[in-house]
Order: structure tokens, then sequence, then C-alpha cells
């Protein structure tokens, strides 16, 4: 079974839930602006059927994407700033992608008649607000303390520090390489 787990999360330096997020990101983000355009009266009915068909890539992918997320998340140390911030990614990514649900549900009936529904593109603008919010907490996650990177204690950072934008500093100098899991 560990086999298995560790197949599915991926390899050092390669992770299996990064790219998976990066398609849904990408689907709902194309999903949103369809929408938007297609409530603007640009090209309706290929908006509407775009929207639908880009959101529901999106929904289909999200399952290994939450699945690569847990085994991950599982793997950070209780207690942590890191869990503590993955916690927060965990249940941000997890309202958008029920607000994208109730979107694809929103629109169906607009899809067979080629519309934009109302409900459905304020839905999806919300959904990629959250999915907004819940990518920066995912990012600090792996930027700021390394998950699935470098060795976090490494790194020791608050959760406010992590958080916040270093501009103008030297934080992102080269990792030392010794300093790495082997």
């Amino acid at each position: 079974m560990s086999r298995l787990v560790g197949l599915i999360k991926g390899f050092p330096g390669h992770p299996s839930h990064p790219p998976l997020t990066d398609v849904s990101i990408g689907a709902y983000t194309v999903a949103t602006a369809m929408f938007v355009l297609g409530a603007l009266g640009i090209q309706r009915a290929p908006m509407a059927h775009g929207a639908l068909l880009a959101l529901s890539g999106g929904l289909i992918v999200a399952l290994p994407t939450v699945v690569t997320g847990l085994i991950d998340w599982s793997g950070i140390q209780k207690g942590t700033p890191p869990r503590t911030l993955a916690t927060w990614h965990l249940f941000v990514m997890f309202t958008a992608t029920v607000v994208f649900a109730a979107t694809w549900l929103l629109q169906r009936p607009g899809y067979n008649h080629g519309t934009i529904k109302t409900g459905a593109w304020i839905a999806c603008i919300a959904g990629e607000g959250l999915l907004a919010i819940g990518g920066y907490l995912g990012g600090t996650v792996v930027f700021a303390y390394g998950q699935r990177v470098t060795d976090p204690r490494d790194r020791p950072v608050t959760v406010k520090d992590a958080l916040t934008p270093k501009l103008g500093t030297d934080d992102y100098a080269p990792i030392d390489a010794s300093k790495l899991r082997r």
C-alpha cells in the first residue's frame, strides 16, 4: 500500500499535486473568462458551451488533485505552521471546488440554450476569487516553508512572515544543497 501511495504522491522533487492543480486552475480560469465574455454579449452561445466544458474539465481533474493534496497534507508534521497553513489551503480550495460545482449546476440549463446564466457567472467569479486565495496559501506552503522541496526545519518561519512578501530582500537566494533531504 505504501508503494501505491508513494507512486500517487510523486517522486522527490517531482510531486504529483502541483501539476494537477495547474490543470484545474487553468480550466476554471478559462471558464471564468468565457462566462464573463458571454455575459458581456460576446459570442454568447459558444461561450456558454465552452465555459461549461472548461468547468467540467476542471471538476474532473479536481478528484486526483484532492487525493494527491491530501496525501501531501498528511505528510506535514501536526502542530506546525506549515500544517496550519496547509489546512487553511485545504479548506479554501474545498470551498472553491464546491462553488465551481454549484456553478456547473447553475449553468447546465444554459448549455442547452446557448445562454450564460447570471447566477453561474457570478458564482464562477466568486470561485475564482477563492481559487486565488487558496493558490496563494498553497504556494506559501511550498515556497516559504519548502514543503516537498526542502527540509522545512531548515526554514523556520511564522505563518504571518510566510504570508508576507519580502520584496527587496535576499530571501529567494539559492538553497544550500547540503541541507536538502536525501
